[in-house]
């Protein structure tokens, strides 16, 4: 796993040196916020972004900034059908298919419950007679989006899809050519919730990765996941408290000394905060001096130093 993050990053290392995913073990802790406040902030410091919205189950970037989602394309993936006059019906397509979206009738050859199929393609792999051919499915759509100097990227699973892993494949594939035929200081990333495969494969194209969490035993717990996870990836982590102050600080602080994670911000909850959240305006620019948005300020500093 190490060995694909590093063949991964070589790609666009020359050309684009800084890259972060802000991240999280579960939803609604405001990694979303971050991410932009942190995008928000390169850009009035002169710098030009590229903000990916790879929370491609439920991407909220465009929401968050009221902005407008433009240049959809579609992203498909791989769908079985089957060749009656080949298929012996050996059952070992059914046998093969992890996800069990494949029965065998008694009389006709395997059913497909596609609502299930994850696109793997082992059914064809497997079959001794060739019988099963390529059928294309709509998984998702990438689109663009702009706020101000800030470019953006979104993902977008179509409904009732699972394919994540895909969608960020695809997403990643759009970012490698945005980089080869454009030039920016920073790449953030603001990923899925959770520590599953989407989320790794949105977190192996990052130098650093910055975990957003909250001072309750459930962000502990996913917390200890999301770290778990960086420690593999061999993805150095800076954790970010957010609504500091509202809970068990103290519980973060020993999950970060656990896994030998710098704590390196507490956000505090204010109002500024919660009405520029309203308003889909950053903190950082609709509110500078409340104190949630001088937290931001300190915040990128440090990450500023940290990629720059």
């Amino acid at each position: 796993m190490t060995e694909a993050k590093v063949s991964i990053s070589a790609s666009h290392k020359e050309r684009f040196p800084s890259s972060f995913s802000v991240t999280g073990g579960k939803g609604g802790t405001g990694k979303s916020t971050v991410a932009i406040n942190l995008a928000v902030s390169f850009m009035l410091d002169g710098k030009k972004v590229l903000l990916v919205d790879a929370d491609v189950d439920s991407p909220n970037i465009a929401v968050l900034l009221n902005v407008e989602k433009r240049s959809q394309r579609r992203v498909t993936g791989f769908l079985p059908e089957f060749d009656a006059d080949k298929c012996t019906r050996c059952g070992t397509c059914v046998e093969s298919c992890r996800a069990h979206a494949l029965i065998l009738p008694e009389d006709r050859p395997p059913m497909l419950f596609p609502e299930i199929c994850t696109g793997c393609e082992i059914c064809r792999y497997v079959c001794p007679s060739d019988a099963v051919k390529e059928k294309s499915k709509t998984v998702g759509y990438i689109y663009d989006a702009r706020y101000e100097n800030i470019d953006i990227l979104i993902g977008e699973l179509e409904l009732n899809q699972i394919e994540a892993a895909l969608m960020i494949q695809k997403l990643r594939e759009e970012v490698e050519e945005r980089l080869g035929n454009q030039s920016y200081d920073v790449l953030i990333i603001d990923t899925a919730p959770g520590a599953h495969c989407g989320v790794m494969r949105a977190l192996e194209f990052s130098d650093i990765a910055i975990p957003v969490t909250e001072p309750t035993p459930l962000g502990a717990h996913d917390l200890d996941l999301i770290l778990e996870l960086t420690n593999i990836l061999n993805i150095k982590p800076f954790v970010v408290l957010n609504r500091s102050g509202i809970g068990d600080d103290e519980i973060i602080k020993k999950v970060c000394e656990k896994h030998s994670a710098e704590l390196i911000s507490n956000i505090p909850f204010d109002m500024g905060l919660f009405e520029c959240y309203a308003k889909s305006i950053p903190v950082v620019t609709g509110k500078p001096d409340s104190p949630s948005a001088k937290a931001f300020k300190e915040l990128y500093g440090k990450i500023r130093d940290l990629v720059l």
